[in-house]
């Protein structure tokens, strides 16, 4: 009597989207660890994303919120646009409320901070791919406080990036530009190139203007 042989169990494959190398390689190390998980590639940068999803078919992708400049609202929204049946789940440090109704508004799938704890990220994606949403607990409160960037189209207004406020902060705590980079986790070389966009489209030249702009917004 020949063997009953039980068929293989299809594995969940997710697509990391996150320019932050340290934290990709992470993520991709923990979820390769679940049985039923499995990486099926990383992507660094904002323009290999739509190719990597339809080179990976991927039933589920993990988005970060800024990449190098780009909106990740913008481009899940486009991801869900192109790729229907691909679950988005956006997973980011930016706890801004403003931020997820960005996310609700678009149609993405879910919402989690990076600092969230591995039971919690795991129960995010198994109720994103059983079909339901999955926004972190944690951010409930429905209005940003009237001084939030993000709460009144601040940075929509001056066209500053997530990425670029969060560094106008790290400046205004006087982090060097080698500090942000760790911090950060991206190269010394691109942190200087944001600085330079940021001076350029605040249209000014010297960081104590740069502060004293923080200074005077609330950033």
């Amino acid at each position: 009597m020949q063997p009953c042989l039980m068929p293989p169990v299809e594995l969940t494959r997710i697509l990391l989207i996150d320019d932050h190398r340290l934290f990709n390689d992470g993520l991709k190390s923990l979820l390769d660890e679940q049985p039923n998980l499995s990486v099926c590639g990383q992507v660094f940068r904002a323009p290999e994303a739509l190719s990597a999803i339809q080179r990976t078919n991927p039933h589920l992708i993990l988005l970060d919120a800024n990449l190098q400049g780009t909106n990740g609202i913008d481009l899940g929204r486009q991801i869900i646009t192109d790729f229907p049946g691909v679950r988005v789940l956006m997973l980011t440090m930016y706890n801004q409320p403003k931020l997820i109704e960005e996310a609700h508004r678009v149609g993405l799938h879910g919402y989690l901070l990076k600092d969230t704890s591995t039971a919690e990220l795991l129960k995010g994606i198994q109720t994103v791919l059983s079909g339901s949403t999955y926004f972190d607990p944690r951010i409930s409160n429905p209005l940003p406080p009237a001084d939030d960037p993000f709460g009144d189209d601040f940075a929509k207004r001056l066209n500053l990036t997530f990425r670029e406020v969060e560094i106008i902060r790290l400046i205004r705590e006087g982090l060097s530009t080698e500090q942000i980079a760790d911090r950060i986790h991206v190269g010394h070389e691109t942190v200087k190139t944001h600085r330079k966009n940021i001076y350029f489209k605040l249209n000014i030249n010297k960081v104590t203007d740069l502060i004293q702009f923080a200074i005077r917004n609330g950033i």
